[in-house]
């Protein structure tokens, strides 16, 4: 009785634990916690979120208007360059139709002396007209596809430089192709091609170099805060102008090249902290590109914050240095009562609070220390009266079940038996003798305790006896045993487990409906680390209520209540359930898996050998 008794206290205080688990958990939100969580929802988070808003606001505004600005000084950029490559286009026009060039243009290799002519009068008078006044002019020159070349201020070789250029073209009369260096001087380079007159095919090119001072004048006229600055990317996205002359003909962003693809201009925020604004042109197809660290735009904002920031924090913090010492004197006294009903909760329930300081604190103390003292006394009677209410019951089915064995004289039964058997082996009826041997061990292995443990192979093998009686009285019936005998000596059972489960089957699933019986299968298997036995037929089950209401009965330990229709045997499921639930715990027991027109499936929860136990949970 000592080892059943030892069941009942854990469980009374897991419910004390249980009822004081939600003040517990009440103790833990302070006053002082919750002064603290104020201000921070009042004061702290407010201030934050309006700074912090204001902070966006503010830096969102900033960087609208220098975009706006930036943009605007890009496309004005661009504008110029448009009207400066215009006007140089239209100066150039003249060139395109003048009769000396046309005939300049349809010279062979082999005339020379026409060649020498239209040099001078192309040289001297056209060139000159166009390179004076226009000191951003290099050179000038033209090359046909005869290979024949002239220029101004350059030295050319036409043969291989016209399909260089004529390649760069791309089906374009007028391009800017991008820059070089002529005697260390960085010049642009613009094409243009000819065209016959009469036959409108294009067989020469028009090409001026022209030095970057235009261009730079031009760009460096803008200035965008402290260390912001303007640069040209080409349609190819290589640099023709930055400040910086090493980054001349470089790739800078790579990828800026498939934001024109979405649009022709637009802007975007480096790693660095740099706003870059870039805008493309649709006469040169230039890029002109801003960019300006984005600290210059905020810097005096920032400033602003941090200092009303450092400001606010400090506030904030004297705020809530009063307000913690003044919650730590209020609440000095009621941490001490935590600490005391944590003690308590423990199972210490011998403490007492002191009943002295402010009277509403007396007063809660006091209280405490007789609520302590009635759960004491209260306990100690539910105990009391639980390990008797056990005790009872448990004494009431060892009674029921040595009550059963005693309807049975074992030796008288053997003896019968085997007199049976020895003349049936004298009038060579080998059935009456099968029979009388299977029903002796049956008696036999049944005046055992039902709760002494045995093996499942022990089990098992009383139950094929059982269905070999069976097997003589319905010789159609099928039985399917299929479990593996290497596992069944390792896995621990009770007397008397099997036998009822199937005996329940005949009776409930096949007589009961007046049906032959057809088929017992047992099936073993291993599951999630225990051996589970299936005992299953193919009768007429129970209904779903029925069977809901005893699966509920097994999870819960408490018989169902007996109905007139559905009264269980007095050694039947339940009986076989509790055996188990008593001798080894849970999870192990019964559970009826399946259970209607087509059959019944009941599963047997069994531990093995190193396994089990009431306290295996």
């Amino acid at each position: 009785m000592q080892e059943r008794t030892g069941l009942i206290v854990p469980t009374l205080y897991e419910q004390s634990q249980e009822a004081s688990s939600m003040p517990s958990s009440r103790a833990k939100r302070s006053i002082h916690s919750r002064l603290v969580l104020l201000v921070a929802l009042f004061i702290v988070l407010p201030f934050a979120l309006i700074g912090l808003l204001g902070y966006e606001r503010s830096t969102t505004a900033i960087e609208h208007n220098a975009i706006q600005y930036s943009d605007q000084l890009v496309r004005q950029i661009n504008s110029q360059l448009d009207a400066y490559f215009t006007t140089l286009q239209q100066t150039t026009y003249p060139l395109l139709i003048d009769p000396s060039i046309q005939e300049f243009v349809k010279l062979t290799p082999d005339e020379q002396y026409q060649r020498i002519v239209l040099n001078r009068v192309i040289q001297d008078d056209l060139f000159t007209n166009i390179v004076f006044g226009r000191p951003d002019i290099y050179s000038i020159s033209i090359l046909t596809e005869q290979g024949i070349g002239i220029s101004k201020n350059a030295s050319i070789e036409a043969k291989e430089m016209y399909p260089v250029y004529s390649e760069s073209m791309q089906g374009a009369t007028y391009k800017i192709l991008g820059v070089s260096l002529q005697n260390s001087v960085p010049v642009l380079n613009v094409v243009r091609r000819f065209s016959d007159t009469r036959t409108y095919q294009s067989n020469a090119l028009l090409l001026i170099q022209l030095r970057m001072n235009e261009l730079i004048r031009i760009i460096e006229k803008v200035k965008l805060g402290t260390s912001g600055f303007v640069w040209i990317m080409d349609e190819n996205g290589r640099t023709v102008y930055h400040p910086d002359p090493q980054k001349w003909g470089s790739v800078e962003y790579p990828d800026l090249l498939d934001k024109l693809k979405h649009g022709n201009s637009g802007w975007f925020t480096t790693a660095g902290k740099r706003l870059v604004i870039y805008h493309q042109s649709d006469l040169t197809h230039w890029v002109m590109v801003s960019e300006v660290p984005i600290s210059e735009l905020t810097g005096n904002i920032i400033g602003l914050r941090n200092v009303t920031l450092w400001l606010g924090s400090v506030l904030i913090a004297f705020i809530l240095l009063l307000l913690v010492g003044f919650s730590l004197k209020l609440t000095r006294s009621l941490t001490s009562l935590q600490r005391l009903m944590r003690r308590a909760e423990n199972g210490d329930l011998n403490v007492r609070a002191p009943e002295n300081g402010l009277e509403e604190i007396v007063e809660l103390n006091r209280s405490f220390n007789n609520m302590v003292s009635e759960i004491n006394r209260l306990l100690g009677e539910v105990q009391s009266s639980k390990l008797k209410e056990q005790e009872m019951q448990l004494r009431q089915k060892d009674s029921e079940l040595e009550a059963l064995h005693s309807q049975i004289n074992p030796h008288f039964l053997y003896n019968t038996l085997e007199i049976i058997n020895s003349h049936a082996i004298l009038a060579d009826m080998p059935m009456i003798s099968r029979i009388a041997t299977s029903l002796a061990d049956l008696f036999r292995y049944s005046v055992g305790s039902p709760r002494e443990q045995v093996s499942l192979l022990e089990e098992l093998t009383h139950s094929r006896r059982y269905l070999d009686i069976q097997s003589e009285r319905f010789p159609s019936m099928t039985i399917g045993i299929q479990c593996a005998e290497h596992q069944l000596s390792q896995v621990r059972s009770v007397r008397l487990v099997i036998q009822p489960v199937v005996e329940n089957a005949f009776k409930h699933g096949y007589q009961q409906h007046k049906m032959r019986p057809e088929f017992i299968g047992i099936h073993g298997e291993e599951r999630n680390g225990r051996y589970v036995l299936t005992i299953e037929d193919r009768g007429k089950g129970m209904p779903p209520a029925v069977m809901e209401r005893y699966n509920a009965a097994f999870a819960k330990d408490e018989p169902p209540a007996d109905r007139p229709d559905e009264r269980m045997p007095s050694i039947g499921l339940w009986n076989v359930h509790q055996r188990l639930r008593l001798t080894f715990g849970k999870p192990y027991g019964l559970t009826i898996r399946k259970s209607d027109l087509s059959g019944t499936r009941v599963e047997i929860w069994l531990p093995y050998a190193e396994q089990g136990g009431p306290h295996d949970v």
